[in-house]
């Protein structure tokens, strides 16, 4: 029972880390849009959402790995619920500007 409340926090963890992170990547999309940065900061913001996706991943990989299972779900907007919406959306900006960004280079 402990077990399932300590996975349920690392899940909670998790998807705010990976809120983070998009929300950082689409603040300095948004930003180099504008004009305000250079598109060194640009690759950081992409380098930052990578690094997060490879940390879940990795983790996803270790708890698989130490209950010997075949598969381990991560579900990542489902710990977040009172922030799904607003999740999702900054998926959606950081998807938009990204490429926008990417488009204006």
């Amino acid at each position: 029972m402990r077990g399932d409340k300590e996975f349920k926090r690392l899940k909670q963890i998790i998807s705010l880390a990976l809120f983070a992170a998009f929300g950082i990547s689409a603040v300095f999309n948004i930003l180099f849009l504008f004009g305000r940065i250079g598109a060194g900061l640009l690759q950081t913001g992409l380098i930052i959402v990578l690094a997060a996706a490879f940390f879940v991943s990795l983790i996803g990989f270790v708890i698989k790995s130490a209950r010997r299972e075949e598969i381990y779900i991560i579900n990542i907007i489902t710990p977040v619920k009172e922030l799904g919406i607003l999740y999702t959306g900054i998926i959606i900006v950081w998807t938009a500007t990204y490429f926008l960004a990417l488009l204006n280079r």
